[in-house]
């Protein structure tokens, strides 16, 4: 992949070289103007802060969109007949939803350039922005392994040599994806926390999403890997990053089991503003190499 006119349909589709590339270009924080191509956001699960974030960016760039917030019945609509729609009335499609099937079909047929806001198997955008703020220290995710967003997280860190470690439930181990991800990668799963003597950031995620509806199932096998005050008395912790948003303690079955203690999130070991802003940028960097036509540096 060479970025320009290729779908970013999950982290597999993006290289080394190009994860550095848009961090470096966030960084710099460049400004540029944009040329006339039709943007269609398709926002079939709704969101706060990913699809806002990617209006923001759209906004400060002066650029036109379309948003589409209605559900599409799949089950009756001819996928490739939407998908071929979507190619003659856009140029770009950010697409937040819940099937990465769907997403394959899009790509295929539609002829334009599909962009993974969100989907159940990957979360690209918000992988590639964190990726990179996580520099320089060893990163422990705390929860379901099987996480879009932890997914996403674990290849493009992988790309860049970090040392990961997952404390999870055994039964939530995908042995055939870290098999394919970590050769002689610098991984390390368990089910008991690693105590190290250097400080290190923790990378946290929802307990539910994408539909789930097992509370009590999924709080029973998590309740144990939650981010609360005595995690922060073991581990050196140097940030806590989060996939946003955190559900509030008496949203499920009444209790205290989210997957992080309130007073741990909103603490100072937080660095939850930082990656909304920095997304914002990271946006922006994507759209100035996605396409050799899609903007005019000045």
């Amino acid at each position: 992949m060479n970025f320009y006119n290729y779908h970013l349909i999950n982290d597999f589709c993006i290289k080394k070289y190009e994860l550095l590339s848009l961090n470096e270009i966030k960084i710099k924080k460049k400004f540029f103007s944009f040329f006339k191509n039709k943007i269609c956001i398709i926002n079939e699960k709704q969101s706060l802060r990913t699809i806002n974030t990617l209006v923001n960016s759209l906004n400060c760039l002066n650029i036109k969109y379309t948003i589409i917030n209605n559900k599409h019945n799949f089950k009756k609509e001819n996928i490739k007949d939407f998908s071929k729609t979507l190619g003659i009335l856009y140029d770009y499609v950010f697409f937040r939803g819940y099937n990465d099937i769907i997403l394959k079909i899009i790509s295929k047929f539609s002829g334009l350039v599909l962009i993974n806001m969100l989907s159940n198997g990957y979360h690209p955008i918000q992988s590639i922005n964190d990726s990179c703020l996580v520099k320089n220290k060893i990163i422990f995710f705390f929860g379901d392994f099987n996480s879009n967003v932890f997914r996403s997280m674990v290849i493009n860190l992988s790309k860049i040599d970090k040392i990961i470690i997952i404390i999870s439930p055994k039964i939530y181990w995908n042995y055939i994806f870290l098999k394919k991800i970590f050769n002689k990668k610098k991984i390390i799963v368990s089910e008991k926390i690693i105590i190290l003597n250097k400080k290190i950031n923790i990378y946290n995620d929802v307990w539910f999403s994408m539909g789930e509806n097992d509370f009590k199932t999924k709080i029973n096998n998590l309740v144990n890997f939650q981010i609360n005050k005595k995690i922060i008395k073991i581990l050196k912790i140097d940030k806590i990053y989060h996939c946003l948003p955190s559900y509030k303690k008496s949203f499920f079955l009444k209790s205290n089991n989210s997957e992080i203690e309130e007073n741990v999130f909103e603490s100072n070991f937080s660095n939850f503003d930082k990656q909304i802003i920095e997304k914002i940028f990271m946006i922006k960097s994507f759209f100035i190499i996605s396409g050799k036509n899609f903007f005019h540096i000045l």
